[in-house]
């Protein structure tokens, strides 16, 4: 399967503000490690945050022939495929946040896409480069809409 387009967004405000805790819990950790108490909790809970921030401080937006799939960082807990010909239209619109979908994978960005789908919930995604989304969606046959 051809990958036609791909993007990873992230924001350097989310980062710096979640670069504390990622700092932080392994610091944690040592302390927890050299006092003796509480290693398992505080390394079972260090793995577990790091994790979850760095699955949220971005996330990737893949297009193939077939498929959409958006995806956390890592692509462990958030994730969402939308096949093509599940797709009724979609829409370009300027503004990362101005697009009301139910599934919404948002960071600040210049536009998003809505996806209309035949069933199911919508999805909505941001984008710096709403022109090569506009251009891959319709090489792939789907319909622009409102």
């Amino acid at each position: 399967m051809a990958m036609l387009y791909e993007e990873t967004l992230y924001s350097k405000w989310i980062t710096l503000l979640l670069l504390p805790p990622l700092v932080l819990m392994p610091i944690g950790l040592y302390e927890s490690l050299k006092t003796g108490e509480a290693v398992p909790i505080m390394a079972v809970s260090t793995v577990l945050t790091v994790t979850i921030l760095i699955e949220v401080m971005a996330f990737r937006v893949r297009v193939y022939e077939d498929r959409i799939f958006l995806s956390g960082f890592l692509g462990l807990f958030l994730r969402k495929t939308v096949r093509v010909d599940e797709i009724e239209w979609f829409a370009v619109r300027e503004g990362w946040m101005s697009c009301p979908a139910k599934i919404h994978f948002t960071l600040p960005a210049k536009a998003c896409v809505y996806i209309k789908r035949k069933k199911g919930w919508d999805v909505s995604f941001s984008t710096n480069r709403p022109e090569e989304i506009i251009e891959v969606l319709r090489s792939l046959g789907v319909q622009r809409g409102a």
